[in-house]
């Protein structure tokens, strides 16, 4: 199911895709306020950030170009909730989905309590 937008991401990069109808849909304004204000935390657990619509998506959080592509809204929003967030593992896999707003914190703590991220930091530690 990973689209081919994504595929460069794979074993090198966690995802969030913050998907709704627009970009200026209330909850993407606040859920990309909240992620914008920890960049470093994003960058030391490898986060990367899509902003998903049904006709496009733009890269990262501040980001306003706009490539058009439905594939991600159709393959990772096929009931087309009106607001979702979706976190992807190094894998690709789906590892978290909300459909609420959520605090850098509860994403970070999913984050660092899966398997290969714990192995990161034991290594980190190591060296």
């Amino acid at each position: 199911m990973l689209s081919q937008s994504l595929e460069k991401h794979l074993w090198k990069d966690r995802v969030l895709l913050i998907i709704a109808d627009s970009y200026d849909y209330l909850l993407v304004q606040q859920q990309l306020q909240e992620l914008s204000s920890n960049r470093r935390s994003l960058e030391e657990r490898k986060l990367v950030i899509y902003q998903v619509t049904p006709t496009s998506y733009r890269f990262g959080i501040t980001d306003d170009e706009t490539n058009k592509n439905q594939i991600l809204y159709k393959n990772y929003n096929p009931s087309k909730d009106p607001f979702i967030i979706l976190l992807l593992g190094l894998d690709g896999g789906v590892k978290m989905s909300s459909n609420k707003l959520l605090s850098s914190k509860q994403i970070f703590k999913h984050i660092d309590q899966m398997p290969m991220r714990i192995q990161e930091l034991r290594s980190k530690k190591k060296s």
